[in-house]
């Protein structure tokens, strides 16, 4: 059974690759993959204590000392997925041109691989938002199993741009350097670390159809506010989704055999 042209090896294939990407970020280290635990892990402790403690910023609505930083890094997780997938995703092609040339499989399975990277991260930052709302006494509820379709849409929404980023990389190299910039300013254009309603009117009607934003509250809602958004907003996202990620899997695809000149 085939689905887009992907059979069961090549999942086998995504998930190897995926491993070696993981354990490849972490060689030569001493605690090896921990650090996929600890690095996010550290810098959500950072945001807690210096959101919740020492600025003691305020979410509208709530005064507990928690909420702003639950809120924010319910947020947050799904911004550091995009981060880490895309930039991941980037350089998946461009840094395996060995295996590219040598081996015999499907290359559009390197951006798949380095779009679950972002998981990772994302899967901490969701059991981490889950601890601060039990010590902050907003226990979750029901909504918060649409946290688990947030999460799928968010990896298929990433690894359909992902493709798109490997490719483009590799035509364009400056893209690579580029891309954390733009992921930069996308994020401070993005309602994460400020409330979608501190926007002005038009920004904010715009913005509630930001995909990057309508990841982020497809896990931020259901967590920290027991709602689940509308699905106008579900419906869009997946249709985006299955409409960029066929088009770059077809341009993929049609560049393919150009890839290892250019490598």
């Amino acid at each position: 059974m085939t689905v887009l042209g992907f059979d069961r090896r090549d999942l086998s294939t995504v998930l190897n690759f995926f491993r070696m990407f993981l354990r490849d970020r972490f060689l030569g280290s001493r605690l090896g993959l921990v650090w996929a635990v600890l690095n996010p892990l550290l810098m959500l402790g950072i945001y807690t204590f210096v959101f919740g403690f020492i600025f003691k910023a305020k979410l509208p609505g709530a005064d507990t000392t928690l909420a702003y930083s639950t809120w924010l890094i319910a947020g947050y997780g799904p911004w550091l997925a995009v981060s880490e997938s895309l930039n991941s995703s980037a350089q998946s092609v461009v840094g395996n041109g060995g295996l590219v040339k040598n081996m015999a499989f499907k290359t559009e399975c390197l951006p798949l691989a380095a779009s679950i990277l972002g998981m990772v991260p994302l899967s901490i930052s969701v059991l981490f938002a889950f601890v601060l709302l039990m010590v902050d006494g907003n226990w979750p509820t029901w909504h918060a199993l649409a946290v688990i379709p947030g999460v799928v849409l968010a990896f298929a929404f990433l690894a359909a741009l992902g493709l798109g980023a490997a490719v483009l990389t590799v035509f364009v190299r400056d893209f690579a350097v580029m891309l954390p910039s733009l992921l930069l300013i996308l994020l401070f254009a993005t309602p994460i670390f400020y409330p979608l309603e501190s926007m002005p009117g038009l920004l904010r009607r715009i913005s509630v159809w930001n995909p990057f934003y309508l990841v982020a509250d497809f896990i931020r809602s259901p967590l920290v506010f027991h709602t689940i958004p509308p699905w106008p907003q579900w419906a869009f996202v997946t249709v985006l989704t299955a409409v960029i990620g066929l088009v770059n899997l077809r341009l993929f695809r049609r560049l393919k055999g150009s890839l290892s000149s250019m490598l």
